[in-house]
């Protein structure tokens, strides 16, 4: 999968950037010792509909029943595309990389500049290749190939990509087999977040960002603007709070969809201090 991401097994030298966790669920993730923390890193955003939406767990159960797990052509496809089409209607086709070497090529192809992420990339014009990432009004519209972080909490599905020209489309290799049961689990969370989207109140909510006027915050994401070694101080200690960041700098935070003020407090007090 083509994403601005890295693994999410991140032990650093000196010290663990985030718990050995061993439950998550909605915003909130469980080390063994039982303790829990406050998750705003979300795999790079692929759970930001939390980390265990209810309706995976009965998809899982129900179409892994019917033994329809090897990558065998399906109904998925034409469901998750008719999905697709009406989430990013400006798009003329979709296809599914399991292959991040493919993406890579088909990015390539567009453009060799850097991929446009609206959550944290300086704003500009005119951005070819972009990212898609919920809650977000900017970046990704006149794209002639987008790349939309869907929410699904694992990094094992494959790449949607969205092709803006048939004729770009017509060059493109053609989808990798997928299993239908990520497929099916696929369309449950896109349909999630289309009526999410399509809810004011809960795009409001989300967009209610507690760090704004801390950080640079564009909708539910912020980025820090510190340097490696000032932010791996901030993570480090956030994580003393109970709080999960993202591992690196250039990742951005990702604000929770649920959490208590009580339970980011201390942490706000700490982003203060970081942001001076």
């Amino acid at each position: 999968m083509l994403s601005p991401v890295k693994d999410t097994r991140h032990v650093a030298t000196e010290h663990y950037t985030m718990p050995i966790v061993v439950r998550a669920r909605s915003f909130y993730l469980y080390d063994r010792y039982g303790l829990r923390y406050v998750d705003f890193f979300q795999n790079h955003g692929r759970a930001i509909l939390g980390h265990r939406p209810d309706i995976l767990q009965r998809s899982l159960k129900g179409t892994a029943s019917r033994g329809l797990i090897s990558e065998y052509p399906s109904v998925f496809e034409g469901r998750l595309e008719k999905l697709l089409a009406r989430l990013f209607p400006d798009y003329a086709d979709f296809r599914l990389y399991a292959d991040a070497q493919v993406v890579r090529q088909v990015a390539m192809k567009v453009s060799s500049d850097p991929i446009y992420d609206p959550a944290c990339s300086p704003p500009t014009d005119h951005h070819p290749v972009s990212f898609w990432r919920p809650y977000l009004e900017v970046g990704g519209a006149d794209s002639k190939l987008l790349f939309p972080i869907l929410p699904f909490p694992g990094s094992f599905i494959p790449q949607v990509v969205c092709i803006k020209e048939q004729a770009l489309a017509d060059e493109m290799p053609p989808s990798d087999p997928v299993s239908p049961l990520l497929l099916d689990l696929l369309i449950k969370t896109v349909a999630t977040l289309i009526r999410s989207l399509e809810s004011e109140e809960a795009v409001a909510k989300r967009k209610t960002n507690p760090l704004s006027g801390l950080f640079e915050t564009r909708g539910p994401y912020g980025i820090t603007h510190l340097d490696s070694s000032r932010y791996g101080e901030f993570a480090q200690e956030a994580l003393g709070l109970k709080v999960v960041l993202p591992p690196s700098a250039d990742i951005p935070l990702i604000t929770p969809g649920e959490y208590s003020k009580g339970d980011i407090a201390l942490f706000l007090k700490l982003a203060e201090q970081y942001a001076l």
